[in-house]
């Protein structure tokens, strides 16, 4: 029987504070990817990125990937991509400056490091939402689970209030504060249902401001000298 090879193992602390450890992905894991990025399919590569990172972290068994907020599980991504293929990535961007009536169109390509992108929270973030004076929620940061189902485009908007109400960790008020956990999912959903838009407007600015993975770009075209900024964030920039 042939002899199997030693895999290093990396230890990471996430953004939200949880300690893993992860060994590199191995040819059977990089088809996967590879498969998952020919399809095009947004779907297709979220089960992918999770069937790769469940794999990698045999070293951390306790560890559900479905349960870790998205930011983690992008974070980590990045992380084992690093460590698996290079811890530089070539992205490529078209200049779309108009010069005498044309689009230049010039490619250029730039080296990001993955090991040096953080997690960034959009401005205002908080995780507690005030809804009256005395009155308010506290949130909890979607899991990957939740991001799975949210990130389709034919979402109905039934099963989108249903994430929404994943999410709220508790209810408060001048008097009591209410754990989501101890109350009936159909209490729960009667609760949202009561919310004005502009009180659903401040829980969508929790959504919109969660971390993201981002890395700006600086570009300048060696060929028309237009300068510009890209920010590149998601799993979808640095998937393979």
């Amino acid at each position: 029987m042939l002899p199997r090879l030693q895999m290093p193992l990396y230890d990471v602390v996430l953004p939200s504070g949880l300690k893993v450890t992860f060994r590199p992905f191995l040819v059977k894991e990089e088809k996967l990817l590879l498969i998952a990025k020919q399809s095009k399919d947004s779907a297709t590569m979220v089960e992918a990125v999770k069937q790769v990172l469940n794999n990698c972290l045999e070293a951390s068994p306790n560890v559900s990937v479905d349960k870790l907020p998205l930011f983690d599980v992008e974070y980590l991504f990045l992380q084992l991509r690093a460590r698996s293929i290079g811890e530089i990535v070539p992205l490529r961007y078209r200049c779309q400056r108009e010069v005498e009536g044309q689009i230049c169109g010039m490619i250029s390509e730039y080296p990001v490091e993955l090991l040096k992108i953080e997690p960034k929270f959009g401005e205002g973030h908080t995780k507690i939402i005030e809804l009256t004076a005395t009155q308010g929620l506290t949130m909890a940061y979607p899991t990957f689970k939740s991001f799975t189902r949210i990130a389709r485009e034919d979402l109905p908007a039934e099963e989108a209030y249903a994430v929404v109400s994943e999410c709220i960790e508790s209810i408060y008020d001048a008097e009591n504060k209410y754990y989501s956990k101890d109350v009936p999912p159909e209490e729960l959903r009667e609760f949202i249902d009561t919310l004005s838009p502009m009180q659903v407007t401040k829980i969508d600015k929790f959504f919109d401001t969660l971390p993201k993975i981002q890395t700006t770009i600086h570009f300048l075209c060696p060929k028309c000298g237009n300068k510009d900024e890209i920010v590149t964030e998601g799993l979808d920039s640095f998937f393979y």
